[in-house]
């Protein structure tokens, strides 16, 4: 991807002809959403640049930066905007693109008892392998990495969570990943899921850069 890419941090690779990050914000400010928080490290000054307070797309974003070098990890770089947060939130991965009906998603989140909720695709080992085992509107089983159990759904990147749930860590030791998290809340049964029947998209690899901008051909038709 080095080379798509040209110097450019992911976010800002070229898509279909235009930034990725503009295809995501296009996408979340169909959905009703437009409050941002971007966490951003490596070269992200240049997505501030570029995005700047959102203003010129409709929308309100702010930014929590990691410092250089310091490595945090996916639920680090949360706990690291924890000043930042609403009181509830959803997450999403910065190379992802996700079309799927988020106020659905919000609803869902709401008339559960749960602390957090995992937005699940029912994958079948297609484009990825499963990781994602439920029970219920519960998530029984998380694993980011299989363990070779045969299951049905994959994490679709797409999550809410109370802001308490980061509370709880914000003590821990870094880098942390997002998965352990979600896999504590596993544990206590308190991590919902809802289904969602749209493909995933994601641009770290050629493969998937390729379906995403057919994709978006084919949504223009």
């Amino acid at each position: 991807m080095k080379n798509i890419a040209g110097g450019l941090p992911k976010a800002l690779m070229p898509v279909a002809g235009r930034p990725f990050i503009e295809r995501q914000m296009e996408l979340l400010r169909g959905n009703g959403l437009n409050d941002v928080l971007l966490c951003i490290g490596h070269k992200g000054e240049m997505i501030e640049n570029h995005l700047g307070n959102g203003s010129a797309f409709g929308m309100r974003i702010a930014y929590s930066k990691e410092k250089e070098g310091r490595l945090l990890g996916t639920a680090g770089a949360i706990i690291n905007a924890f000043p930042l947060l609403k009181e509830q939130f959803m997450a999403l991965y910065g190379d992802s693109y996700l079309p799927t009906d988020y106020q659905k998603v919000i609803r869902a989140f709401h008339e559960s008892d749960c602390k957090a909720l995992m937005c699940v695709y029912r994958n079948r080992n297609k484009w990825d392998q499963s990781n994602v085992e439920i029970e219920g509107k519960l998530v029984a089983f998380y694993s980011k990495k299989n363990d070779g159990k045969k299951l049905e759904y994959i994490d679709y990147g797409l999550s809410i969570y109370k802001k308490s749930v980061m509370e709880a860590y914000l003590k821990a030791s870094l880098p942390l990943d997002l998965g352990q998290i979600q896999q504590d809340l596993v544990g206590r049964r308190q991590l919902a899921a809802f289904e969602v029947r749209e493909r995933f998209y994601e641009i770290g690899k050629p493969a998937g850069l390729e379906e995403l901008e057919k994709y978006l051909e084919q949504s223009k038709k």
